[in-house]
């Protein structure tokens, strides 16, 4: 069976290095809070085994919360946001947006002006975790790919 690698780290260098503690292959869940940034992210994931297991909150869960509910069929193929200066933070995560096989798609925070990523999972393979660096909210974020 094919192990999930990481991908990117987009965003600012502040707050403290996130990551799972299971190599994760399935995500079942994410919760997203933020208004004009991302506060924070919350997520359930099976590891090789079928066990679940929750990460998260990590940041402050405050703002707007956004729930993606995944069936078993359904997987995230598509993330996507924006990171840049907040306030007197230098870089941050402003805004989130995942989309799901079955087009289902949750967005959070605001575009703002700074960088931006996008990153479509082709070819069957899926978005399975997350890993990166927060405060209280989210600096960075980077991502597992099952391929």
């Amino acid at each position: 069976m094919s192990k999930p690698v990481k991908i990117g780290l987009w965003g600012g260098v502040g707050g403290q290095p996130r990551d799972v503690r299971h190599a994760p292959h399935r995500l079942a869940r994410v919760e997203i809070s933020g208004a004009d940034a991302i506060h924070s992210i919350k997520f359930t994931y099976e590891d090789h085994a079928g066990d679940q297991h929750v990460e998260g909150v990590w940041g402050a869960p405050s703002g707007n919360k956004h729930t993606l509910d995944l069936e078993d069929t359904e997987y995230v193929t598509e993330i996507s946001g924006t990171y840049g200066r907040w306030g007197s933070v230098s870089s941050i995560v402003t805004s989130l947006k995942f989309v799901t096989n079955n087009g289902q798609t949750i967005e959070c925070g605001s575009a703002g002006s700074g960088g931006s990523f996008h990153v479509p999972v082709t070819h069957g393979g899926q978005i399975t975790g997350f890993f990166g660096r927060v405060g209280d909210l989210i600096d960075a974020i980077g991502i597992y790919v099952l391929p």
